[in-house]
């Protein structure tokens, strides 16, 4: 039997929630049933080492503008994949229509981003939406997010699936094998994300600012543009010597593992990929209640809680979660069960569902 040929495209393989979902899609998808490349402008980041190495790579290198378009056009010629699965880089479905091999342009997108966020050019802006609007099939990562697909690009929900990101349970829970100790007597707190404004970590420093209800200490996983201007906040605040910035960390699950709560501060997500980790590795949850995802994933009171994109919210919900262990106990056995629901062998199943029936082009709603 043929196998079904996939190129994936991606920026790079940099560390973050959107890189991981790929490299956990091209590594466990069916090599029986699938041929796998996988298109890159820059072939750096953190998960390059966790490539498959029966992957084939393309990078652009150098080239840019209209020539990295054209660049990636011919490629497409030359493979003439059944299916183009593009994260991030909806503008490569332009490509995929100008090369005329009869390959299906995917596009998976990663976030709601709201449209006062976006920086770019008028023309770099219109050729994304271009884009979106002539893929053939979107992925959201969750229904919320589907609804916001529609909403901004004018498209018919039968044009978009929805399908989770996967979680590696099995890997993380090897991952933290080994696990860590922190000092007793604290309330030990982990956020993890980029340093950047999308993330709300001032909103998380001013929230955590006033709480003396119990001694606490804030571990910040993650690297990004605002690391000074935060480390500067927490010391205005007076907690600099309770909040640690970490930076990126290879292994993240050990610390996540060794911490009372996990907090989502987040003033946009997609469907984070940190929140679903957390429940398997066992440390109970609080999100905020931003577009989109945490809704999703979270049943407030059974396995996680959620707040508002608000410092108050936030300061309210540390306390009364940090004050309580057996409510974080109740949170982290909910999570248990909810993380199920992610396992990556359920959504790789769905993904090559997704991928041969969209190959078939069998009607306009395969996998709705």
């Amino acid at each position: 039997m043929d196998r079904t040929k996939i190129l994936m495209v991606i920026p790079s393989l940099e560390g973050g929630g959107a890189e991981r979902v790929m490299v956990n899609i091209i590594n466990h998808l069916d090599r029986e049933r699938f041929e796998l490349s996988l298109y890159v402008e820059r072939f750096e980041g953190k998960y390059v080492e966790d490539l498959r190495d029966d992957v084939q790579v393309i990078c652009a290198g150098n080239r840019r503008g209209l020539s990295r378009l054209f660049f990636l056009r011919n490629q497409i010629r030359q493979i003439k994949p059944d299916v183009v699965f593009i994260m991030m880089l909806p503008i490569a479905v332009i490509a995929a229509r100008l090369a005329f091999v009869g390959t299906i342009p995917v596009v998976r997108e990663t976030q709601s981003l709201p449209i006062s966020h976006v920086r770019q050019g008028l023309i770099p802006r219109f050729l994304n939406w271009l884009g979106m609007k002539t893929a053939y099939r979107l992925v959201a990562p969750a229904e919320a997010a589907k609804r916001y697909l529609q909403k901004r690009y004018g498209l018919d929900e039968k044009r978009i699936a929805v399908i989770n990101n996967p979680v590696n349970i099995n890997e993380i829970q090897q991952a933290v094998s080994d696990p860590l100790s922190f000092s007793s007597g604290v309330v030990h707190l982990v956020a993890i994300g980029r340093l950047k404004y999308q993330k709300g970590f001032d909103l998380l420093l001013q929230a955590l600012a006033p709480i003396d209800q119990f001694k606490w200490k804030l571990r910040i996983l993650g690297n990004g543009p605002l690391e000074e201007e935060l480390k500067d906040q927490a010391s205005a605040y007076g907690i600099g010597e309770q909040v640690e910035f970490m930076g990126f960390q290879e292994n993240p699950y050990a610390i996540m593992r060794a911490s009372d709560l996990f907090i989502l501060s987040s003033r946009w997500e997609g469907l984070p990929n940190v929140v679903l980790e957390a429940m398997a590795v066992g440390v109970a949850v609080l999100a905020t209640r931003c577009p989109t995802g945490p809704e999703e994933i979270i049943t407030p009171g059974v396995n996680g809680e959620l707040c508002d994109i608000s410092v108050d919210s936030l300061t309210a919900n540390i306390k009364e979660i940090g004050l309580s262990s057996s409510v974080r106990k109740t949170l982290v056995e909910g999570g248990h069960k909810r993380i199920l629901d992610f396992d990556l062998p359920s959504i790789i199943d769905r993904y090559e569902t997704f991928f041969l029936d969209c190959h078939k082009k069998e009607g306009a709603d395969c996998l709705s």
